[in-house]
């Protein structure tokens, strides 16, 4: 009997930026731009975003008074075959509020945007028409090529897969075990989102960057070493997806920081396959304890 046909309405094309709530403006930007490698592309009274040359950002910073530290805010840049309309119609029909932004421009850096919330609470935008920053890329040691995916621990595993893949139709790429979920969205890199089944509270655990070259992850590697801060993970090899990168702790306070060179791509027909828990799930390099 042939494979059923996935009709899922597929809403993300990629990871466009994520808010950041941070415990002080001043030193986090430090951090993105000099550890991460970013550029400030702009800085307002409530918010500081950092991109490339062409995205105005891929990361937004914020320190309100009230606000959590933490993850604010996901922003899914939405497939270009499906209108704003459409995607109002799938998010009505699966009982999700949400709201079309009426702010101009100016306000949002977008020229489009709808806002929902996952089962979690985290704010989900979904945008068409982020601006780009008018000026060449500024000099870095470290080439970036894009904002790649971020990690999340969330409170309800079911929920969440339930809303990222039925609702926003992300697709399954890989699994660990009943763990951690990596999704893919319509760009077809291994994952734009994973999702953790974690003790705790929700939460972010890192957001990745690729690079355009394996020199610059290790461009990357000697600045944040020379600059003091703590590896969380040093090279390795993920079996899901082929990457290779490092992992150091950035801020706010519990992000991990990514870099990453060589990530897969899926192709249309992949079947999401489902990995041992074991060492070198997330690293291939990793020997067997009883080697």
């Amino acid at each position: 009997m042939p494979d059923s046909i996935d009709t899922t309405p597929r809403l993300v094309h990629r990871l466009g930026y994520v808010v950041l709530q941070v415990d002080d403006l001043r030193v986090a930007t430090d951090m993105f731009a000099r550890e991460v490698q970013l550029q400030v592309n702009e800085k307002t009274d409530e918010a500081v975003y950092l991109g490339s040359g062409a995205d105005h950002h891929w990361v937004v910073l914020r320190s309100d008074e009230g606000v959590a530290r933490g993850l604010r805010t996901i922003g899914f840049e939405l497939d270009e075959t499906v209108s704003f309309e459409e995607a109002e119609a799938v998010l009505d029909a699966a009982g999700v509020a949400h709201q079309r932004s009426g702010a101009p421009v100016a306000e949002d850096r977008v020229g489009q945007l709808l806002r929902l919330a996952d089962p979690d609470g985290t704010t989900v935008e979904l945008f068409r028409g982020m601006l780009a920053a008018p000026w060449p890329r500024a000099p870095r040691w470290v080439q970036l090529e894009r904002v790649l995916h971020t990690a999340i621990a969330v409170g309800d595993f079911k929920k969440s897969l339930h809303f990222y893949s039925a609702v926003l139709g992300l697709r399954e790429s890989d699994w660990i075990e009943e763990t951690s979920v990596f999704l893919h969205a319509t760009d077809r890199y291994h994952h734009s989102l994973v999702l953790q089944s974690r003790p705790g509270p929700p939460r972010v655990d890192h957001l990745c960057f690729q690079t355009e070259t394996f020199d610059d992850v290790m461009r990357a590697r000697a600045i944040v070493k020379g600059s003091g801060y703590e590896l969380r993970d040093d090279l390795l090899k993920h079996a899901p997806s082929g990457s290779v990168g490092f992992y150091f702790e950035g801020l706010p306070e519990g992000l991990g920081i990514e870099f990453c060179h060589g990530h897969a791509v899926v192709e249309p027909d992949h079947k999401a396959g489902r990995f041992a828990r074991v060492p070198q799930a997330k690293d291939v390099w990793q020997p067997p304890s009883d080697y």
